[in-house]
């Protein structure tokens, strides 16, 4: 028998995890199965299973993948001497990949079919939770180091103001979910601008006290 190429194999997976992301997009975690992602990607149950034995183990991969380009995006916007720059080419990253990538897209969604599956299936918790916490790592050390430098205000706590930058990101992907009318440059533009407002060199000596919060 001839042998399959490494470069046959990845287009293989490559295959069947694009079939999976538009079976997860189109009907949800929940009511996507093995059959449905066999059917989507025109091959055999046997060729699909000996790539991915399960439907987790593709749910798995797909969030690993994303959660890597989002490391890489994070690390090169960061890789720059000025904070305003970083967080103008972090905000401009994300958005043009809501932009331009329609399969990207695809995935967000299955990403929010995963935020809600999360809420009661522990093993779905556990991959947000990573996928939150390196991007959480990157942003914090970040912060706290322009904080060192005088670039930021220390009265920031650098892990809340990186949940911040995360969850705006996380609000863009809902919203445009939900109303495909969202303007994404708009609110990459804007997000730039009330961020570039407080997170600055020239915010240090008129940040207003933060008032601490406490529950009821």
């Amino acid at each position: 028998m001839p042998k399959v190429s490494e470069a046959h194999r990845e287009n293989r997976r490559r295959q069947i995890l694009d079939a999976a992301i538009e079976c997860f997009a189109h009907d949800g975690f929940q009511r996507t199965t093995m059959e449905d992602i066999i059917r989507e990607a025109g091959l055999s149950a046997g060729a699909i299973y000996s790539y991915f034995q399960s439907k987790d183990q593709i749910i798995e991969t797909l969030a690993d993948e994303r959660h890597e380009r989002e490391k890489r995006i994070i690390e090169a916007a960061l890789n720059r001497d000025e904070w305003a720059a970083s967080l103008r080419e972090l905000f401009r990253s994300f958005s043009s990949e809501l932009l331009t990538a329609s399969s990207v897209r695809k995935e967000r969604r299955l990403g929010i079919h995963l935020w809600a599956e999360a809420l009661c299936n522990p093993k779905v918790l556990t991959l947000i939770r990573r996928g939150i916490n390196q991007p959480l790592k990157l942003l914090s050390n970040a912060i706290a180091e322009a904080q060192g430098g005088g670039r930021l205000p220390r009265t920031l706590n650098p892990e809340a103001a990186a949940r911040v930058l995360i969850a705006m990101f996380y609000g863009l992907i809902l919203q445009q979910a939900w109303d495909e009318r969202t303007d994404v440059a708009e609110f990459a533009r804007t997000a730039q601008a009330i961020l570039a407002a407080y997170f600055s060199s020239k915010a240090t000596a008129h940040t207003p006290k933060i008032r601490e919060l406490r529950p009821r």
